[in-house]
């Protein structure tokens, strides 16, 4: 089965609920633990790989938009808007923003022409 679009999705008491568009123009609902969210798309990226062994572009996830917002309790979210309108929101430790902080500007200077990129 092929999936053409999502049709809804939400996150609700720890899981991650999915409504699909089928290619059989049915809709189709994926329940996942938020939990698993990493090990699903990490299974995923590894599933399409075998359809396109030659190019692997397709385990990226490229935003088409990115904004910061912050949750009812206070925790730090990165919302990226992803092509077809689907938000992915990121949620953070308050404690870990720094962390994030860090790591981007790092990122930000490993990019600069002439830089080297160092491996921890």
């Amino acid at each position: 089965m092929k999936y053409t679009r999502v049709l809804e999705w939400s996150a609700e008491g720890g899981d991650i609920r999915f409504d699909m568009l089928g290619e059989d123009q049915e809709t189709h609902r994926l329940e996942v633990s938020a939990e698993c969210a990493g090990v699903l798309v990490g299974a995923l990226a590894a599933e399409s790989e075998k359809f396109n062994a030659e190019g692997r572009d397709q385990q990226f996830i490229r935003p088409t938009g990115m904004q910061t917002a912050k949750t009812a309790e206070g925790e730090p979210v990165i919302l990226m808007t992803l092509k077809g309108g689907t938000e992915l929101p990121l949620v953070f430790k308050p404690e870990s923003l720094s962390v994030l902080i860090d790591e981007l500007e790092g990122l930000m200077r490993s990019i600069q022409p002439g830089s080297q990129v160092r491996w921890r």
